[in-house]
């Protein structure tokens, strides 16, 4: 098995993060053999932060001032089975370096392509905070296509202690196994009602922007998106994907006559 590890921290290997996924590919190793490619995301030169021209999305990822810093992450998980994105929590939320990572693959909501491969999602915090960095990363990958298998947010402090560090422990053997076996059978998800309200927003977008990024229009026209219900041939369920019907005609009508909304919480 392939595992690509996207590490966001400024510890490498050596902090509490890096430890985690360490003892997550001895278990995975436990089951079968692996090869481990690593991207530490503070190490690719990214710059402060993403640009936001929007290069990536109309003119193609390679027109990122970033694009060749960013290609060592972009192969890592072109050629992975399973990809590790593992994440310290600073300040209620992910790292800001596995931000920048994420900002920097902007165009794969545009034109997502790891379908089909799982990906098991870590993060360590000295207090609060696993659920929001966990679930920003959880939304932002399965726009890309992966599907999370499993996730796992570890107190740091808490591993001195061995009650809890039993429980991690076993939690990671949990995980491991999931990951292998999610990799051996080879089964995209079926999609979610998130998923396919997800879907016909990003085609929505991607329909009215055909002039200014004609790039996303050729992906999703030479992969017959435009007249499909779903990304890949997995089975669509018939009232999720009425109710993302529902909710694509209503942004439709809101944008045709000017009646959205802002949010206000």
């Amino acid at each position: 098995m392939r595992v690509g590890v996207v590490l966001g921290t400024g510890h490498g290997e050596n902090g509490t993060t890096g430890a985690l996924v360490d003892d997550l590919l001895a278990r995975v190793r436990t089951h079968t053999p692996v090869e481990v490619d690593l991207v530490r995301t503070d190490e690719l030169a990214l710059g402060p932060s993403c640009p936001a021209c929007l290069a990536c999305m109309t003119a193609g990822e390679q027109a990122c001032p970033n694009a060749d810093n960013a290609q060592p992450a972009r192969a890592l998980m072109d050629a992975a089975d399973l990809v590790v994105f593992a994440t310290p929590v600073h300040s209620f939320t992910l790292s800001a370096t596995m931000k920048r990572f994420v900002d920097h693959f902007a165009y794969l909501i545009h034109r997502p392509r790891y379908f089909g491969t799982p990906a098991v999602l870590l993060s360590t915090a000295a207090g609060a905070g696993h659920d929001a960095a966990l679930g920003y990363l959880q939304t932002a990958i399965r726009r890309w296509g992966f599907h999370t298998v499993g996730q796992l947010g570890v107190n740091g402090p808490g591993l001195q202690k061995a009650p809890y560090r039993a429980k991690v422990d076993q939690a990671l053997d949990e995980l491991a196994a999931s990951a292998v076996k999610a990799v051996e059978d080879g089964v995209e998800p079926t999609p979610t009602t998130s998923d396919l309200i997800g879907f016909r927003v990003a085609r929505l977008l991607v329909e009215s922007s055909r002039d200014e990024g004609p790039v996303d229009a050729a992906y999703w026209d030479e992969r017959g998106w435009f007249d499909a219900d779903w990304f890949t041939d997995a089975k669509v369920p018939r009232l999720p994907n009425a109710l993302a019907g529902f909710v694509e005609g209503r942004i439709r009508k809101g944008i045709a006559s000017g009646s959205a909304k802002p949010y206000r919480g």
